[in-house]
């Protein structure tokens, strides 16, 4: 009510104002609009035509600008609901592709490429989709298109390469990857995937090339001191592939320079100088490397080198040495009786066996070496015995990885299975210094084969 009261006290001052004008302005004025048009009119009316004229003008303005503030909100919360309506869509349809539901995922995904054709997170979901169902062919297909029509993208072109290897096609995935890598140089998604591509191929150098670039662009200290082991596995594998045996001993030379405690160097170091015919040499590579702390794969070679003929009594003497430099040392115990036993020592074996104290007497190789003496003596209940227990601590196989458990009978640099390096350990060697699971046979005692009379 006084809003009411103050409004028209407001407007009967304007009139009592006007009014006045007009009593003290009664002749007419002329306005000149244009050169033939002029407004004969009293000067309050003029003033008040002004007046109305500029409000008008004022209000059409305003209506403009906040017409366009309008449009520009609806659009903006328009576009707000078109993305959360796209994120839900995708987060569903990476749920349903998750659980497997790979045909309701596509659905979903190309509803929400169909309002956003440029929604390269969306296009990706739906290509992966193909991937994960294992359908190459058509996720090829679809990564083509995608390629066409959105250009090079590093995170596409990495899709494309996956879809080619899974057809087979690996010179191809490889050209995709080093677009990829032209395209985004830092990336060490690409870096990874160009590096595993060579190394498929069995392009070792590449590989190498690749994973110093890769060392390079690495900067958590952890993931910069794998990234370095690997490099030096794959400097390795690319000495490995030298054709010609001077090259690949003088590969492997400067390799073991720089790595002097880097095992497979050493080990294929000396295959090559006993290819050559540099036996001596061999062995003087080998037992450096033994000095430096090596195990089984040097230990192995020297074996091999040594077993039979005139050399047999060196192999006496080094693992002799090795027992008792090392007398705590139950692998060097171990390896001591294997040599005993291949040399027909049965009675030595036995007595070095039985020096060997836990946790190396819990592991596979104990166990087959005691097996191996029972059988020599004709204990074959004890023998079946003593195999049971060396199946039940890990196995028969004298060598194991120890990143993926592949078994090998003789000694690798490189694991094919997993692709590491330097991973092989005898069964007579503790696992990177952990305790070896307990078999069936830990907490009693064992009973050793007796002495022939």
């Amino acid at each position: 009510m006084l809003r009411l009261t103050i409004m028209l006290a407001l407007i009967a001052a304007a009139l009592v104002g006007l009014g006045y004008l007009f009593y003290l302005n009664p002749e007419s004025v002329t306005v000149q609009l244009s050169n033939t048009m002029q407004w004969h009119a009293p000067l309050p009316l003029v003033l008040l035509a002004a007046f109305l004229i500029g409000a008008a003008l004022t209000f059409a303005f305003s209506l403009v600008r906040e017409s366009r503030h309008a449009v520009l909100g609806w659009r903006t919360q328009r576009s707000a609901r078109r993305g959360r309506r796209q994120l839900v869509r995708k987060e569903h349809g990476l749920g349903l592709s998750w659980l497997g539901e790979h045909e309701k995922a596509r659905a979903l995904l190309a509803k929400a490429l169909r309002d956003r054709p440029d929604d390269l997170v969306a296009f990706l979901l739906f290509a992966r989709t193909f991937l994960d169902a294992g359908e190459y062919r058509r996720a090829l297909g679809v990564l083509q298109e995608g390629l066409d029509t959105r250009g090079p993208d590093p995170k596409l072109l990495l899709f494309l390469a996956e879809a080619q290897r899974g057809v087979g096609e690996h010179r191809a995935a490889i050209a995709t990857l080093e677009r990829a890598r032209h395209a985004d140089a830092s990336s060490p998604r690409v870096l990874t995937a160009l590096r595993d591509a060579y190394t498929a191929a069995g392009s070792w150098p590449d590989a190498a090339r690749v994973q110093e670039s890769y060392l390079l662009a690495t900067r958590e200290p952890r993931a910069h001191a794998d990234a370095e082991r690997r490099l030096i596995g794959m400097r390795y594998q690319s000495a490995l592939v030298v054709q010609d045996p001077t090259g690949r001993a003088t590969e492997l030379r400067a390799l073991l320079r720089v790595h002097p405690d880097f095992e497979p160097a050493a080990v294929s170091l000396g295959d090559v100088l006993v290819e050559m015919g540099h036996a001596r040499q061999a062995e003087r590579v080998w037992r450096r490397a033994l000095a430096r702390g090596a195990r089984a794969g040097v230990l192995d070679r020297l074996e091999r080198l040594l077993r039979g003929g005139p050399r047999v009594k060196r192999l006496d003497a080094l693992t002799r040495k090795l027992v008792q430099r090392r007398p705590e040392d139950g692998t060097a115990r171990l390896f001591r009786t294997r040599q005993l036993v291949r040399d027909g020592r049965i009675d030595e074996a036995a007595a070095e066996l039985a020096q060997v104290s836990p946790p190396w007497s819990s592991l596979p190789g104990y166990h087959a070496l005691l097996a191996e003496l029972h059988v020599r003596r004709g204990a074959h209940d004890d023998a079946v015995t003593a195999f049971r227990h060396a199946l039940a601590a890990g196995g028969l196989s004298a060598f194991h990885c120890r990143v993926c458990g592949a078994d090998a009978d003789e000694w690798r640099g490189f694991c094919p299975e997993c692709g590491g390096f330097s991973c092989y350990h005898s069964s007579f060697e503790l696992a990177d210094g952990v305790r070896p699971a307990t078999s069936p046979s830990a907490g009693t005692a064992i009973a050793l084969p007796a002495p022939q009379r």
